[in-house]
């Protein structure tokens, strides 16, 4: 039986890997944000039948993350993470700062702490949820692609550095899902747009089509479990030739 930390279990991805994890019966300790939503997953998993350990896990928070690495754990699941739509040009700085504070610069100290803590511990695995946004970028979405290139970077940093132990890392790099987290990002303008700005924000939706929730979250998980995987993982699958062909083609811009 493998122990599986889980950040940002509360909703999307982190909650669909949690109890698929759970249900192969592996030890998963789901960290929440909040503390309303403890008791929420705790009668979900319930329900289901499934053991699961939830405990409030504010990234952000050295004091949340210090007590939940009390605990020890064979893998780490970096899914926590926050969107923020807009144009850059009219972003505030607290909400740019915010965005990079949660999906880079606490991701990055959780992770330091979790491997400093699993010194000499044997098998080790961190896994980033990512996304294609930290591969290309789209308009609107500056804010949230940048905090994902950058963590894409730490990631592959990483993945270098600890090449010669027994540290494995990967990331999972989803596209657009049912899981409302893509719709939200673009609702994010709405509390701090003004009439100084140089875009209309007003209007601005997530127009994408979108796959159902739950379709790759198997895959996740075995990605999750399995130290050989690849290093980069894009899902859906059917994805990641028209990703790498974008990608190239930004050369010829």
């Amino acid at each position: 039986m493998t122990s599986i930390l889980i950040t940002g279990a509360g909703t999307g991805f982190g909650r669909l890997l949690a109890f698929s994890l759970a249900r192969r019966g592996h030890a998963v300790h789901a960290g929440v944000e909040i503390t309303s939503q403890i008791g929420v997953l705790r009668q979900e998993a319930q329900a289901q039948g499934l053991a699961l350990n939830v405990s409030k896990l504010d990234i952000t928070s050295p004091r949340d993350r210090a007590h939940v690495l009390r605990e020890d754990f064979d893998i780490l699941v970096n899914n926590a993470g926050i969107g923020q739509g807009g144009s850059l040009a009219d972003m505030p700085d607290d909400v740019l700062r915010h965005q990079y504070e949660v999906n880079f610069f606490a991701t990055v100290a959780l992770t330091r702490e979790y491997l400093h803590a699993r010194r000499n511990s044997g098998a080790t695995r961190v896994i980033f949820m990512s996304s294609i946004g930290g591969i290309l970028t789209v308009p609107f979405a500056g804010a949230y692609c940048g905090s994902k290139h950058a963590l894409e970077t730490v990631a592959q940093s990483m993945h270098l550095e600890f090449a010669e132990r027994d540290v494995t890392i990967a990331t999972i790099n989803p596209g657009p899902y049912q899981t409302n987290f893509n719709d939200l990002i673009m609702e994010g303008p709405r509390y701090w747009q003004s009439d100084r700005d140089l875009f209309d924000h007003s209007k601005l939706t997530f127009d994408m089509p979108q796959y159902k929730d739950d379709q790759d979250v198997e895959t996740m998980a075995d990605i999750t479990l399995d130290p050989r995987s690849r290093f980069r993982n894009i899902l859906p699958r059917e994805l990641e030739q028209h990703i790498r062909e974008q990608e190239q083609a930004i050369w010829n811009w």
